[in-house]
């Protein structure tokens, strides 16, 4: 019996739910899948999958199975893998992230690593669109409080800071701000459909403001040149804002005060997939890179 063999097949069931999509994907015909499915449910004396005209669903079994069998491919990767041996690290990792985090964050550790290990190459996609891990064949991905496929492994960083900014002529013109309450008199730059803020201070009182709409946008980018032009107040991630409060053409409004419930800056990677030495060690440098520099942002 080929267990290893057949953990990997219960992975590729949980994350397409049937199937004809993973005999399409293998080759095979899905009455062979099947029944090597059942082979291995009578193996491990219990069932995994519960099966709809709707596809398959792990059972509460199942998902702990697929657990315990996780953790039996990682260590039969690292066993037969020689991608790292003796200390050298050799390969290719393709990365994807959000474009802004990715310029600002994410590329200064990319270098870092190909500098240190010159017989790396790094894919990497740094855009707003979220990319499917495994239909783009992306083995790191960084995400911003979005919710992933239960089939992937997500690693919280650093909490993604979220605070109110304004340029000081626009603080000049309808003077400053020393009470939560004064912003609903003010003007408000929102980003995608928003048009509102739910507030939290150093205490955990939360508030909830309404600003007077004056824009919206769909990228950050453009949000940010009108505030720098004074047209109003938004909130924005301290590691993205960084710079312009450092230069002065942006100032931090209600200092005591963040966006509640802020979006976790994650790393996600696809379970499925038998993770290298190469993109293990990425991960972990990149984990670490992104601590360092957005506590010190914090």
């Amino acid at each position: 019996m080929d267990l290893i063999g057949d953990l990997i097949l219960m992975q590729d069931l949980s994350e397409h739910g049937s199937f004809s999509k993973v005999a399409q994907l293998r080759g095979q015909a899905p009455s062979s899948i099947a029944r090597r499915l059942d082979r291995l449910e009578l193996h491990l004396n219990t069932r995994l999958f519960n099966r709809a005209p709707s596809g398959l669903r792990l059972t509460d079994s199942g998902t702990r199975k697929l657990v315990e069998g996780r953790a039996l491919i990682d260590a039969a990767a690292r066993l037969t893998d020689k991608d790292g041996e003796n200390g050298i690290l050799n390969g290719h990792v393709v990365v994807s992230a959000p474009s802004r985090l990715g310029e600002t964050l994410i590329a200064p550790a990319v270098a870092q690593f190909l500098e240190d290990h010159p017989d790396v190459s790094i894919d990497v996609f740094f855009t707003d669109h979220v990319q499917d891990l495994e239909q783009d064949k992306v083995d790191v991905g960084i995400r911003l409080g979005t919710q992933s496929p239960d089939h992937h492994f997500i690693r919280r960083i650093v909490e993604n800071r979220r605070i109110l900014v304004a340029a000081p002529a626009y603080l000049m013109r309808h003077g400053s701000i020393s009470d939560v309450s004064d912003l609903d008199r003010h003007d408000g730059l929102f980003l995608g459909r928003t048009s509102s803020w739910t507030l939290i201070d150093q205490s955990g009182v939360t508030h909830v403001v309404s600003p007077r709409l004056r824009l919206r946008a769909i990228a950050g980018d453009v949000l940010m040149s009108m505030c720098k032009a004074g047209l109003g107040i938004a909130l924005k991630s301290s590691w993205d804002v960084r710079q312009d409060l450092d230069e002065g053409s942006v100032v931090q409004v209600l200092p005591d005060w963040q966006q509640a419930h802020a979006s976790d800056i994650m790393i996600v990677t696809p379970s499925r997939k038998l993770v290298s030495p190469t993109t293990k060690a990425f991960t972990e440098m990149l984990a670490e890179h992104l601590k360092q520099m957005l506590t010190n942002i914090r």
